[in-house]
């Protein structure tokens, strides 16, 4: 029983709608692709990578506006507080002046500016699949979460039935004490077999709870928010079939690391481009208005001006060559990271699918070790009965039950678990 109870907290740890109000808060109704569809669009971790992807948008046109005309304006007071200035012998006293001054500046050749322009595109993409790969790790953990739920509720259930039976059994060997064809260590052994299984479905009560605060955790609903799952545990088995599971195809291009890691080698790619950019001249064109608004004694400066800029390297001591050397090497090591990143999920997926098999195979086990053992129960508690069994062949009956039916448990949510962690790997929620 304690096995079992730990098994649920690491289980746990890892990790249309319906609406109606109550008193006590608002009330879910929820199969689990309905869970799955309403964290995606209240989870806070999504939020946070939907205002990533419009924090990339902007950042990109920002890299765009740079490139496009640039508008200034500038007015000017000077007064030179009575100074006179000496010309051929004369004095002649400097008056205040005031201008206001209209640039206008156009980027004309930039190689840096286009492939900046790219860099911000591929962030833009990377920060998308970044989110995906969010909902995606929501996905999976709302799966878990409610998983873990209806488990550990069922588990509750069948503690329940257990209870009622072994209750029913006290009673009637209570009744034969009363009548002296029984001892009261019989009756007293049973009564300890109540309250431990009392006590373990209250464990399992608590367990409940926290399945379900983890679910409104991934969910991002109040913790006054009650929940009703709409799934039994055999829908949900019969809808996650982890035999047809085991039948789908890897595609690595599909999954949103390699994706990640694409981008990094664009971008990678990119700078490379964007250095040996560096070494090509930008040019830039401008015209300025001046409006004198009050003029200087000696006024030579012109009202328009119009101009070109042009920004030649020339000669860095190989400073540039060198970075462009250093982003090469970095070009390099991300292809070599995306090549062991392909090895790594390969390996990965033989592996879950080998854990799904096994945990499948396994489960079948169990469910037949149940079935014995409660066969074997019953036929224990029948002989009890007709006086041709013990206690404690009852009680020893009863515990090997329980532990059946723990493995049981146990073994559907290693079940549950391995094929959530192979249909994120797939990318099939």
């Amino acid at each position: 029983m304690k096995k079992q109870i730990i098994a649920i907290f690491i289980l746990l740890g890892i990790c249309g709608t319906s609406f109606s109000q109550q008193s006590g808060g608002q009330v879910l109704s929820l199969t689990l692709k309905e869970a799955q569809d309403y964290a995606v669009q209240h989870n806070k971790t999504v939020w946070n990578a939907g205002l990533s992807v419009s924090e990339a948008q902007k950042r990109t046109w920002e890299v765009i506006s740079a490139g496009l005309p640039q508008v200034s304006a500038t007015v000017s007071y000077q007064n030179m507080m009575g100074f006179k200035m000496s010309f051929a012998g004369m004095s002649i006293p400097m008056v205040p002046t005031s201008n206001f001054q209209a640039t206008v500046s156009q980027l004309l050749l930039s190689g840096s500016y286009w492939v900046g322009i790219k860099m911000s595109k591929i962030g833009e993409e990377m920060t998308e699949t970044a989110r995906l790969q969010a909902e995606l790790d929501v996905k999976q953990q709302t799966q878990s979460a409610y998983s873990m739920a209806i488990i550990v509720q069922e588990n509750k259930q069948i503690l329940e039935q257990n209870l009622k039976n072994i209750e029913t059994l006290a009673k009637s060997v209570d009744d034969m004490v009363r009548i002296g064809v029984a001892e009261q260590t019989d009756a007293d052994q049973l009564k300890v077999q109540v309250a431990t299984m009392i006590n373990g479905i209250r464990t399992i009560e608590r367990s409940i709870e926290l399945a379900y605060n983890l679910l409104r955790f991934q969910l991002g609903v109040d913790t006054d928010t009650e929940i009703i799952l709409t799934q039994t545990l055999e829908e949900l088995m019969a809808t996650k079939d982890a035999r047809n599971l085991l039948t789908t195809d890897f595609d690595l291009n599909n999954n949103y690391t390699v994706q990640l890691l694409d981008g990094q080698i664009d971008l990678a790619n990119m700078q490379v481009s964007l250095e040996r950019a560096s070494m090509l001249p930008t040019v830039a064109a401008f015209y300025s208005y001046t409006y004198k608004i009050a003029k200087s004694t000696f006024d030579m400066s012109p009202n328009n001006v119009i101009g070109l800029q042009a920004n030649i390297p020339i000669f860095a001591s190989g400073q540039r060559h060198v970075r462009t050397q250093q982003a090469k090497i970095n070009l390099e090591k991300t292809q070599n990271n995306r090549a062991l990143l392909t090895e790594s999920l390969l390996m990965q997926e033989k592996q879950l699918r080998f854990n799904l098999n096994s945990a499948v195979e396994s489960l079948e086990l169990q469910k037949e070790a149940m079935e014995v053992s409660q066969r074997v129960f019953e036929s224990v508690t029948r002989k009890f009965q007709q006086g041709t069994a013990s206690s404690l062949d009852v009680t020893t009956a009863n515990t090997s039950l329980l532990q059946a039916q723990g493995n049981y448990i146990n073994a559907m949510m290693e079940v549950f678990s391995a094929q959530t962690e192979l249909e994120k790997l797939l990318n099939s929620f």
